[in-house]
């Protein structure tokens, strides 16, 4: 059966922010399986990876319910917490030849005024973190966000022992979606990138210095940005942040058309508004989301994109999405 493209979704904050019920995470991992060993630029790990960046903003029970529904388990794949599982940084994913490493972006939490009103915040741990953007001494080089390794040491000690405990046979892999991106590229500085066989980040901010990015994998360091997404121009490079890598564009994302945003937002409003009334109830969910940078940066693009991108790759030919 031909696999499909997937739409993109309605631009309004609940279909933005992440997690989003019903997203079909790691569909059809049986016939695109993870390239462990991929030493270059790898299609199928960039959907896969940011899958599991998707996947990771979840609760504990819808991370264990959507790994459960999907190929994973089948494909030899067990689940485990970066932290706690109430109170996680990520997820671990591994099998017999890779060791995945998941860490969690920047979470954005709902709440409820009074019965008749829906609004949604940055959790204000993650927002500490994301605030503490002064440069702080990092151990394996350089300087970096102070706030993004104050969050890397909490977990940095499990990140070690995983890391010892990794079969001879497993590669190490390293992924996130904005401050988690931040944290996998950490992550990567401290392990030292010998032993790091990938490291995929999606929206990611920059991090630290220009000797702090001599420190990171100089293969299979991607970095996905997605149009007008604004977290990669922060912090400011006047305070001497530089990003690492190699970048990829989004591929198949377009630019900007200034009045369909316009009109579509309108008519998403028009229909929001007309539900709201009916209800009695401001669901600011239903409101539209249109605000370029901001909404470039949801993660649910990077997931949608690269997914199309592969099935593109596919109909060209098998020999197109090999390991490049």
């Amino acid at each position: 059966m031909a696999i499909q493209p997937r739409p993109l979704p309605s631009e309004t904050i609940t279909n933005l922010v992440p997690p989003l019920p019903g997203f079909p995470f790691f569909e059809h991992a049986d016939r695109f399986r993870f390239q462990g060993d991929a030493a270059t630029y790898s299609a199928i790990n960039a959907w896969w990876l940011a899958d599991a960046g998707f996947l990771v903003y979840g609760t504990a029970e819808f991370v264990r319910e959507g790994f459960g529904n999907s190929p994973l388990p089948d494909l030899g794949f067990t689940l485990q917490w970066l932290g706690t599982e109430d109170d996680n940084r990520g997820i671990i994913l591994q099998n017999d030849e890779a060791l995945v490493v998941v860490f969690r972006g920047t979470r954005l939490q709902s709440h409820t005024l009074m019965d008749v009103a829906e609004f949604v915040v940055i959790h204000e741990d993650d927002l500490r973190t994301d605030s503490q953007f002064l440069p702080a001494v990092f151990r394996a080089g350089g300087h970096v966000h102070q706030g993004f390794r104050d969050a890397f040491a909490e977990v940095r000690d499990q990140l070690d022992a995983l890391v010892r405990a990794k079969r001879p046979a497993q590669q190490l892999w390293l992924t996130g979606h904005s401050l988690g991106g931040a944290l996998a590229t950490l992550a990567a500085a401290h392990i030292e990138g010998a032993s790091v066989r990938g490291l995929y980040t999606y929206g990611c901010p920059r991090v630290g210095d220009l000797p702090f990015v001599h420190t990171l994998p100089q293969q299979s360091h991607y970095r996905f940005v997605h149009r007008d997404d604004w977290v990669p121009t922060i912090p400011p490079e006047l305070l001497g942040y530089v990003h690492g890598g190699t970048l990829h564009d989004l591929p198949g994302a377009g630019p900007r058309k200034f009045w369909e945003d316009v009109t579509s937002g309108t008519d998403l409003l028009m229909a929001a508004a007309k539900t709201m009334a009916r209800q009695l109830r401001i669901d600011v969910g239903k409101l539209p989301f249109k605000v370029s940078g901001l909404t470039d940066h949801a993660v649910i693009y990077y997931a949608t994109l690269l997914w199309n991108d592969l099935v593109a790759l596919e109909r060209r030919g098998p020999n197109e999405i090999q390991v490049q």
